[in-house]
């Protein structure tokens, strides 16, 4: 792959071993003839990586920067490196433990780095500078295709290696429910094998942990400083909803009070919530994959409900009303087939809680728009209907105790005046006297 190509955002892993990427399984003159020459080619990669990570934090921006000069025409993100990173990614499930942490380090600190890169050159936007009206004597441009197809190549590696850790993470949620429970006596070697669990389970938190922190703050900085990242501030939607694509995949898992923190399903709101208040033109495309979840899976209506209330203003309601609009067009009679039916009816029972939680914290926002879903009151799901009349009495309710909330506040401040009043004219008596 050449340094002037771009990197455009692949469908699957796979896709990168095809054009425009052409990159190999394996680098030529990997060593695999026995398990120890695989590990030791696996680690001289990684160590690739790291040299290249130290590389990138000497030199910063300048690594990106186009010159003229044949001496620094070899880029920072040159095909060694992205081959290197193919490969690891690829097989990080058959890693040896303490290289495939490594592996999610060095990818981490790529992206912090970039990120870094991105913040320091955007000070003329953190004061506050419109960049319209800064004087023409003001050099101010995007940073250059080579920055961002490093920031892309980086960032989507990193999607990769998360959606591989979250996957094994739930195979192994499944695996555990279906083992035996043990007997109350315990031998050394199984006492032994359960510790090593726990601290690999430990150090894979710790790892996921990283991961998500890292691509909450590569959403962040994407959307603080689109205008330095993108010509113009005008974003690629691949690589700017790369986060939300894994963000989805961490809500799967947070089932509850425990699992909300061990999925850090909080970073994966920062993430949405991040690409909803600066990225508009992908609201569309988050509203209809949380909605596929709200269809799937019965905790997330009180998630997107809380999604709801932590943005700015007005990316809140359009993102809500947005929401309750695809909501109105579900088409709720079964189709053709039982099995269809059943999976619909299933879908629809979950989806209808998010009215009933997204009325009680916007009650004014859903009392504006209720008319978007009132018509399902004729539609055959009672779980829907049911909903709908429930999400009314928590809008009325909320409104009820809002005026009488206001009635107290007026009476209060009214009989304060009064007291503040009969307290001067007796404070005058007695002077008179």
């Amino acid at each position: 792959m050449s340094s002037k190509s771009s990197f455009p955002v692949p469908s699957s892993l796979q896709d990168l071993e095809r054009c425009p990427y052409n990159l190999l399984p394996y680098p030529i003159g990997f060593e695999d003839d026995d398990e120890a020459s695989r590990a030791d080619s696996f680690d001289k990669l990684v160590l690739l990586l790291e040299r290249g990570n130290r590389t990138l934090i000497s030199g910063g921006n300048t690594l990106f920067q186009e010159s003229n000069e044949e001496e620094n025409c070899s880029k920072w993100n040159d095909e060694e490196r992205i081959q290197a990173l193919y490969t690891l990614v690829r097989k990080s499930s058959s890693l040896a433990p303490n290289t495939k942490k490594r592996l999610v380090s060095v990818v981490c600190q790529a992206v912090k780095g970039m990120s870094s890169i991105l913040v320091s050159s955007g000070t003329l936007l953190d004061n506050g500078l419109d960049i319209q009206n800064i004087s023409h004597n003001t050099h101010v441009q995007a940073f250059s295709q080579d920055f961002r197809d490093a920031f892309t190549c980086h960032l989507y590696m990193l999607y990769s290696v998360m959606f591989f850790v979250e996957s094994e993470s739930k195979v192994g949620k499944s695996i555990g429910n279906l083992v035996a429970p043990k007997s109350k006596s315990k031998k050394k070697s199984d006492i032994k094998k359960e510790k090593e669990r726990k601290a690999e389970t430990e150090k894979t938190a710790a790892s996921r942990e990283e991961c998500a922190l890292t691509m909450l703050l590569a959403a962040q900085t994407m959307g603080k400083y689109k205008s330095k990242l993108w010509v113009r501030g005008v974003p690629d939607e691949d690589m700017a909803g790369l986060p939300c694509r894994i963000a989805y995949q961490m809500l799967e898992g947070a089932t509850g009070v425990v699992a909300r923190k061990t999925s850090f399903a909080d970073a994966s709101m920062g993430i949405i919530t991040t690409t909803i208040n600066h990225f508009h033109c992908l609201i569309g495309t988050v509203v209809a994959a949380l909605l596929d979840l709200l269809h799937s899976y019965e905790h997330i209506a009180a998630l997107v409900a809380e999604l709801c209330c932590m943005n700015s203003e007005e990316s809140t309601n359009n993102f809500a009303i947005e929401l309750l609009k695809e909501i109105g067009h579900l088409e709720t009679e079964h189709s053709a087939g039982v099995e269809a039916g059943v999976m619909k009816a299933s879908g629809v029972k979950n989806i209808a809680p998010f009215l009933n939680e997204l009325a009680e914290r916007k009650p004014s926002l859903v009392l504006e728009n209720i008319n978007l879903v009132l018509h399902h009151l004729d539609s055959e799901p009672y779980y829907l209907r049911s909903a709908i009349i429930t999400t009314i009495g928590h809008v009325i309710h909320r409104r009820n105790e809002k005026e009488e909330n206001e009635q107290i506040c007026s009476d209060e401040e009214q009989w304060g005046e009064e007291k503040k009043k009969k307290s001067e004219t007796f404070k005058n008596q007695r002077i008179a006297l």
